[in-house]
């Protein structure tokens, strides 16, 4: 049965805070396990000096905490692994291999990857194909640090390479590498309207290793039992399946940034009254 300890907090909502603030936050909630957004304000692995990475681990050991999952910004950021240019995919696969060496030294054994945007007007077979032989070098990083890379499914919106379960479980087959793991996230799905947990839950099987658990309207990422998604149901379907990573808070709506302690709390709660 999935335990409450498996709930993971992430500080994405946090970004108007100090980055001390969220370490300290999630410490008074009594959360654990967190996924560490790395991004600017927060933690730019372009402005930390080794000092400071080291300064940061120390201050999450004092307080008993542990990355679960780094979460590069990839999104917003100019990083894609599908994209034409052989110098871009480059830089991308490169900036993931860091990130992958700084997981690594903090004792983070999953880091998120993500597609990138991809021209809808260059072939979809040579895009999949860039992006195949990106994730295959990045593979070849993880392997070497004992890191797992959980892939995610976007909305079209942001990609047309990855929008199913289905994709993701083609794409660990192509690759090869027992290091590349897939990721459902609950509110994409919804907004998406291809998968329910359960396809991702057949698809992926034991492959299947982080799940962002949040609610949508569809869309938004809000504190669970604020939207109108079937979130009990998902976590039904994931108790029957044996799941036994983690679920993750990444809420994105902005009605969070200013009080994100209570953002949290509130979605503590929902999982409190339905967890052991």
């Amino acid at each position: 049965m999935i335990q409450l300890k498996q709930v993971a907090a992430a500080n994405f909502h946090y970004k108007r805070y100090s980055l001390d603030y969220f370490l300290d936050s999630v410490t008074r909630i009594g959360i654990e396990h967190i996924e560490l957004w790395a991004s600017g304000p927060h933690f730019h692995l372009d402005y930390y000096s080794p000092q400071d990475v080291q300064n940061l681990k120390r201050k999450m050991k004092e307080r008993g905490l542990k990355v679960i999952c780094l979460t590069p910004e990839q999104s917003v950021y100019p990083i894609s692994i599908s994209h034409p240019d052989p110098e871009y995919r480059k830089k991308s696969v490169e900036f993931f291999c860091r990130h992958i060496e700084m997981a690594s030294f903090l004792e983070c054994s999953q880091m998120l990857v993500t597609t990138g945007l991809a021209y809808l007007d260059v072939d979809e077979t040579e895009t999949w194909k860039w992006c195949r032989e990106s994730l295959g070098e990045i593979c070849r990083t993880a392997e070497k640090e004992g890191v797992y890379l959980p892939v995610e499914a976007f909305t079209s919106y942001s990609t047309h390479v990855f929008n199913s379960a289905e994709h993701i479980s083609r794409m660990i087959n192509e690759v090869g590498s027992s290091n590349l793991k897939g990721l459902a996230d609950t509110d994409v799905m919804a907004v998406t309207g291809k998968d329910s947990i359960h396809d991702f839950i057949r698809e992926l099987g034991d492959n299947l290793t982080y799940v962002h658990f949040v609610d949508g309207s569809p869309g938004g990422h809000l504190v669970p039992g604020e939207g109108n998604l079937p979130l009990e149901e998902a976590l039904q379907a994931l108790n029957e399946s044996g799941y036994k990573g983690y679920l993750g808070l990444e809420l994105l709506d902005r009605r969070y940034v200013l009080d994100p302690e209570k953002a949290m709390r509130d979605s503590l709660a929902w999982f409190e009254k339905r967890l052991g």
